[in-house]
This record gives C-alpha cells, sequence and structure tokens, in this order.
C-alpha cells in the first residue's frame, strides 16, 4: 500500500474525484432551480430544491429556542434592555446603541433618531409598531423599511408641499403579538399618531407565539386584558408547570388570542380618531414555508374591518433568498431585503384606495375609498 504523509493515495483520488464530481452536480441542480423558477411547471420543483439547500429553516426565529440560542450566543442582553415585572416584562434601553444588531434608539427608547413627544406643526405621524423585523435587526435603522417608507413620503410630498410626514418604528425585538399590541395600545398615543401600522408575521403568531405568555406565567404577571386572563384560565396553567406542559396546555389557543388582540387593537385605535393598517410580513426563507404559516390566520384577519396589506409575495421572483438575509441563516431582512419589502409596500398602500387614504388623510385623486372586505 502506497501511502504519502499517512494517506493512501490509491484510496484518496477516487475520493477526491466523488467529491469533486458531487460538488459540481450540486452547482448543476443549483442552477437548474434557477431556471425552473422561471416556468410555471417547473416553480414547485425548484422551491422544493430551494428549501433543501436553505439553512434559514434551521435557525427560524418562529421556532421554540431561538431566543435561547440567541442569548446564549450573544451573551445576556441586560445593557439592552429595561426588565422590570411590568405585562411587557422588558422594553429597549433609551439612548441605545446595539452594535451587534445594528438597534440605534431614541431618548424614548423607540428605533431610529430623535423625536419629539408633540407632533409639530403639518406633520402626519405613521407609528408601526412590530418586532424584530421591523425593527431592523441586522441592519442599521435608516436602511430599515420603516425609514425608506419616511424617505420617500416626504420626498413625493402627496399631502402638499408643505407637508411632511413621520413614522415612529415602536419596534422591539423579541416581542410576540401581545406585547406588540400593548405596546400600540399604552405608548404609541401618546405620540398622537394619524396612523397605526401593524407588523403581523410569522415569527410573533406562529410556534413561538405564545411565549409571552409562558413568562407571565412564570414570573406570576398579571395578563392584563381580560381575554387572555380568560385564555390562561381555560388552559389551566400554573407556575408549578414546566415550560414544556405551559406551551403544551396554551397551544389550543392560538387564534383565540389573535382574534382578541386583532379586536382590542382595532378598538383601541378607533378610540384614538386614527386608522389602522394590518401588513402582512414575510420573512427571508426559502420556499413558500413563510405563506403556509400566515395562512393558518386568514379567517382571522378576513374578520377585520381595517386595511390589510399583504406582503408575502415581496421575494417571491428571488429563488436563493439567503443572499436577502442579515447573517447568513437568519431570517430577518439585510438592507436589500428592506428595500424589496419598502417597494411592495409603497406600491400596494398606493394600489389600495382604503389604505392609501389612511396613510395621507384623504382619498387619493379619482379614487374611491371602500372599506375593506
Amino acid at each position: 500500500m502506497k501511502r504519502v504523509f499517512g494517506i493512501d493515495i490509491r484510496g484518496f483520488w477516487p475520493a477526491t474525484a466523488l467529491t469533486v464530481v458531487g460538488l459540481i452536480a450540486m452547482g448543476a441542480v443549483a442552477e437548474a432551480a434557477t431556471l425552473l423558477y422561471k416556468t410555471p411547471a417547473g416553480r414547485q420543483t425548484a422551491l422544493l430544491i430551494a428549501v433543501m439547500r436553505s439553512r434559514e429553516i434551521l435557525d427560524n426565529a418562529g421556532v421554540r429556542g431561538y431566543y435561547e440560542r440567541l442569548t446564549g450566543k450573544y451573551g445576556k442582553m441586560d445593557q439592552d434592555y429595561i426588565y422590570d415585572r411590568s405585562f411587557r416584562i422588558f422594553r429597549f434601553q433609551p439612548n441605545l446603541t446595539w452594535e451587534h444588531d445594528h438597534i440605534t434608539t431614541n431618548s424614548f427608547g423607540l428605533v431610529g433618531r430623535e423625536i419629539s413627544l408633540r407632533k409639530p406643526p403639518n406633520t402626519r405621524r405613521l407609528a408601526i409598531v412590530g418586532a424584530s423585523l421591523t425593527a431592523g435587526q441586522g441592519v442599521p435603522y435608516k436602511q430599515a423599511y420603516p425609514a425608506l417608507l419616511e424617505d420617500r413620503l416626504n420626498a413625493e410630498k402627496p399631502d402638499g408641499p408643505d407637508e411632511r410626514f413621520e413614522v415612529l418604528n415602536f419596534s422591539t425585538i423579541s416581542y410576540t403579538l401581545p406585547q406588540i399590541v400593548d405596546t400600540a395600545i399604552e405608548e404609541v398615543p401618546r405620540f398622537d399618531p394619524d396612523v397605526y401600522l401593524l407588523d403581523l408575521n410569522e415569527l410573533a403568531i406562529s410556534t413561538e407565539w405564545s411565549r409571552h405568555l409562558v413568562q407571565l406565567t412564570q414570573l406570576g404577571i398579571d395578563a392584563k386584558y381580560d381575554f387572555l386572563r380568560d385564555i390562561l384560565h381555560q388552559a389551566g396553567v400554573s407556575r408549578a408547570d414546566s415550560t414544556d406542559a405551559l406551551y403544551g396546555k396554551l397551544a389550543p389557543y392560538r387564534i383565540a388570542m389573535l382574534r382578541g388582540l386583532l379586536r382590542t387593537l382595532e378598538a383601541n385605535v378607533a378610540s384614538h380618531h386614527a386608522s389602522l393598517i394590518v401588513m402582512l410580513l414575510t420573512s427571508v426563507e426559502a420556499g413558500d414555508l413563510s405563506k403556509r404559516r400566515m395562512a393558518t390566520i386568514a379567517e382571522v384577519i378576513q374578520e377585520l374591518h381595517v386595511p390589510v396589506v399583504d406582503l408575502m409575495d415581496s421575494f417571491d421572483e428571488i429563488l436563493d433568498r439567503s443572499q436577502l438575509a442579515a447573517y447568513p441563516g437568519d431570517v430577518h431582512f439585510n438592507h436589500r431585503g428592506h428595500t424589496l419589502l419598502f417597494e411592495n409596500l409603497y406600491r400596494k398602500l398606493q394600489a389600495q384606495p382604503d389604505a392609501w387614504a389612511a396613510v395621507v388623510g384623504h382619498p387619493a385623486s379619482g379614487a374611491s375609498v371602500t372599506p375593506h372586505p
């Protein structure tokens, strides 16, 4: 047996050849998938190949344990949040510069530049509430879609040359829907917004939807809202339950939670004489997995009497969506992803008379505003 540096070269070269052939084949499959994706008949096959090749599915923030892994990877985030025994449990520190995830907050703890509490004259304010996708995790705040929306509105001036827009970002990383809605109810009205935009995405309503209710139970914090108290009572949860038991007991109540929160928010926004727009956001994930998860809440969305802007198709033209990720294997957008999402949002806002009228404060020229079905 002939060996070089301890390697049997008679076995080495065949193995190397097989590896090279395998890599070439994998590259050919990837290229073929890209071509197939452009044809109606081959689209589903291409999507299947993309899912098999993707890494995002292994690190989806809507999967149990994601935020625990995040903490373990980057250490505790005490310096980034204020923790207390409030319903929301934590919120961003004011005047924060979180270098790893490019999060910058102002003196109010909101993502973005400094603002005034009182709305300036001749200004229309839009308040966006959400979690990590809308907070712009992974990109500087000026590159995230809320800032891009503000820039475009002020550049095009749909309310006239003397009017300006402010888009205030109330989103917080790792919030689930109860925390997002509570932010909209308790914090947003202080800033007198004209419009509320709710980021509704799978990270807040999929497998991880009950994480906040689990934490409230374990910490002995009141659920605050009667319908949430009822859910916890019906589920029979207890501080003595294990974490897995709590998730299991709460699992059947996802739709009830979602319906209660959206109805509560809709009524609260109306009581402040403001408009509510719901945005359905996709994440960076191969195939149509995000769409399938979001489809499970279709019945609740159809009950709303507010404009719903569906942005789940924002990345449909791109098969390899890993190029839109803030980090390799991540589900959050990079600058290009935020740009594509923003362009889709702006286009669809303009295309929906009720949504555009809510944004600019009056019906579009020549368009009639009709209630959302």
